[in-house]
């Protein structure tokens, strides 16, 4: 049994509600920095999330997470650069609060503690105004992730809904902040958390390997005979990029440009190590911006399965 959970700050809720408002029901802000306009090509990353999930989904199934083998496999370099522009703006105008978390001892009792130096809001259709690529990112991955896995499937039952959704936006400062050893969706149905596959896209640009850390650590009891790529190996498309693997059951992700990440919400754990640990605490350019969206499913009894092959992943990542 887990001894204890943590549970991020985001609201367990989910929400209904990406849709994009019309102009009088924005949300007062400083004066636009944006056109409003969205520079995304729709199409072209409609595309390339075809063209990626049937390793998206073979990877998922085989060692319970994706990532994407070059840093703008995604979304190109100047698109990444945008996002982060708009996600400083939303920072600047007041929509960031200090992120907290939840942890859960076995008896059930609920702690709450701030992840210090970690920021975080909860980017809705009201953001379009001041956000508009964000904002479009996270309505083409609803609209188009959850049937291109549903139809792969490798055998197993997905079941994801585009129904609803969580958005994270969160900013973690340098100076070494990190984010503890957590599964997202620890609690499942009793909680009434159907919260199945984790998407995360990063946007730093200019990260510097070697510098400034904060790579994503996620204990997955991988397959041995994986492909484990390193970040100067980016032309290989097997699903598993920008990783470097420091034994059989650990798995280090750079949160490099715009690379993206994808893990099962309710059973891999995962935590995030020391974040520019040498930098400056105000050095904007250090600051690590990560963009989560949790997909739901539909097939509840794909909730801590205890027949999945993940089942165990917490009890010997919090026993360690």
């Amino acid at each position: 049994m887990i001894m204890f959970a943590i549970r991020s700050s985001i609201t367990t809720k989910l929400n209904r509600y990406l849709l994009i408002p019309s102009t009088s029901s924005y949300r007062t802000t400083s004066a636009a920095l944006f056109s409003s306009e969205p520079s995304i090509d729709v199409p072209t990353f409609q595309t390339t999330l075809i063209n990626l999930a049937p390793s998206i989904s073979k990877s998922l199934s085989t060692n319970g997470y994706y990532a994407t083998p070059s840093p703008y496999s995604i979304l190109p370099e100047h698109s990444i650069r945008t996002m982060r522009e708009q996600s400083i703006n939303l920072r600047k105008i007041g929509r960031f609060e200090q992120s907290w978390s939840e942890k859960i001892d076995a008896s059930g009792k609920v702690t709450r503690f701030d992840k210090e130096g970690v920021f975080a809001c909860e980017p809705d259709g009201q953001d379009y105004h001041d956000a508009p690529d964000l904002i479009m990112y996270l309505s083409v991955m609803l609209q188009t992730l959850p049937d291109l896995l549903n139809s792969q499937q490798d055998g197993e039952e997905y079941g994801l809904s585009a129904s609803s959704f969580n958005a994270k936006l969160a900013v973690t400062s340098p100076g070494g902040s990190v984010y503890p050893l957590h599964i997202d969706n620890p609690q499942g149905l009793s909680a009434g958390d159907t919260r199945r596959l984790t998407c995360i896209l990063y946007m730093n640009p200019d990260y510097e390997h070697g510098v400034d850390g904060g790579e994503l650590r996620i204990f997955c009891g991988c397959d041995s005979s994986a492909t484990i790529i390193t970040d100067n190996d980016d032309d290989d498309d097997t699903g598993n990029g920008g990783e470097t693997k420091s034994n059989h059951d650990v798995v280090d992700i750079t949160p490099d440009g715009g690379r993206m990440v994808l893990f099962w919400s309710d059973e891999i754990p995962h935590e995030v190590l020391p974040t520019a640990p040498n930098a400056d605490k105000s050095d904007e350019e250090k600051f690590r911006h990560a963009l989560t969206v949790w997909i739901p499913t539909d097939y509840y009894h794909t909730i801590h399965n205890p027949d999945s092959k993940f089942a165990n992943l917490g009890n010997e990542a919090f026993t360690k």
